[in-house]
């Protein structure tokens, strides 16, 4: 099993589903990949989802075609085995979902999002696979000037669906039927 780069690792062991801040941080920053760390190249993915697409940007790091082929293997929101996020978030009162007696504990600093809070029990979200290449590596960016997600571009190289819930599948079935019809 391979942990993620940006996953938050607490006393050793990783939180998966829990993004460390700082080496989210570090990853977009210098243009690592969320899984192996190691630099993108000339081609990379970025996981998005629709509510991704509407705000413009993708909220996680790139990653390598490689990479990305194990992450849809491993993560339970890419390969469809967690049918919803957990209840009470990623980081319910603790980032490692239990107990900690550790006072130098960096718990605090890894409070749940706004997100992660509006998403928690919810549904699991559609993913696509959206190909960049490394000259449209572009940050978003907060008021503070901290980066918040890669830029999605208007004209990615190759969109790959990786989850597709069975509401989406009928959508998209429509969509092909109309297109049959010379609609």
């Amino acid at each position: 099993m391979v942990v993620p780069y940006v996953s938050f690792e607490h006393n050793g062991l990783p939180v998966f589903g829990g993004l460390d801040p700082g080496k989210r941080a570090r990853a977009f920053e210098n243009g690592l990949c969320q899984i192996c760390e190691s630099p993108l190249g000339r081609w990379f993915y970025v996981l998005v989802r629709p509510m991704d697409v509407s705000v413009g940007h993708a909220p996680e790091p790139g990653l390598h075609p490689p990479c990305l082929m194990y992450s849809e293997k491993a993560c339970p929101m890419l390969n469809g085995t967690s049918a919803t996020y957990r209840p009470g978030g990623v980081i319910a009162q603790h980032p490692a979902g239990r107990p900690c007696d550790d006072p130098a504990c960096s718990c605090p600093a890894t409070a749940p999002t706004a997100e992660s809070q509006v998403r928690a029990g919810r549904k699991a979200d559609d993913w696509d696979a959206w190909m960049l290449s490394a000259d449209q590596y572009e940050l978003r960016r907060d008021a503070h000037s901290t980066a918040v997600g890669i830029q999605l571009p208007s004209d990615p190289k190759r969109i790959r669906r990786v989850r597709i819930s069975p509401e989406r599948e009928r959508g998209l079935a429509l969509i092909t039927a109309l297109l049959e019809l010379g609609a």
